[in-house]
């Protein structure tokens, strides 16, 4: 089986940025008018922004995200949670952040079909959620998946999205990836390309 990797984009800002000055930044960059959002959410509203023009073209949109199961938000509701007497349940908290941008993303881009959120180490975000990205598409040759992914360190957080649909029978050209690239590389790719899921299935 194989799924196109459309498009691709990444926002990156330094995890010290005030969230006024980020919010501004994504304002000013990518026009969308934002407020009271977390820094995780303006990132990836920053990432989406900028295959905007290639999503109108399809009739369904869903949306698959991954973040590594303990973001810096995370553990900081964990310590207001314990402060406030509240047990403690993390992955529930994953859903409620990872949720919470989800809403926002498929507001703002119109995003209207499956809406699902997704926790997992950071080795294996991408593959897991191009697999899951392939059970949600549907034979329909104009639904796509937009996939956003987070990645974070101590000083930098970056967004990933990828824009994938379905292959197209009558286009043999492509070039087809066996082995899954890093996500830091899927810039230096030449798109549309088609993914071999089968292959990436066994490399896991």
């Amino acid at each position: 089986m194989k799924l196109s990797l459309l498009q691709y984009a990444q926002y990156s800002h330094p995890r010290a940025i005030e969230n006024k000055v980020l919010r501004q930044q994504v304002k000013q960059r990518f026009g969308i008018a934002v407020r009271r959002l977390d820094n995780f959410t303006l990132c990836a509203l920053g990432a989406v922004a900028q295959i905007r023009e290639h999503l109108s073209p399809f009739d369904k949109l869903s949306l698959i995200s991954c973040a590594s199961y303990f973001s810096i938000e995370l553990v900081q509701q964990l310590l207001v949670d314990l402060q406030q007497q509240r047990a403690m349940r993390p992955l529930d908290f994953v859903a409620t952040v990872g949720n919470a941008a989800n809403f926002y993303i498929a507001n703002e881009f119109a995003i209207h079909a499956g809406n699902l959120f997704l926790g997992a180490e950071d080795e294996r975000a991408l593959q897991k959620s191009i697999l899951m990205s392939a059970l949600e598409l549907t034979h329909e040759p104009n639904h796509a998946v937009v996939l956003v992914l987070w990645q974070e360190n101590e000083d930098e957080r970056s967004c990933h999205v990828l824009l994938l649909g379905p292959t197209s029978a009558d286009d043999n050209t492509r070039q087809v990836l066996h082995e899954l690239p890093l996500l830091e590389d899927i810039a230096l790719l030449s798109l549309p390309t088609d993914l071999e899921l089968n292959a990436l299935t066994l490399n896991s």
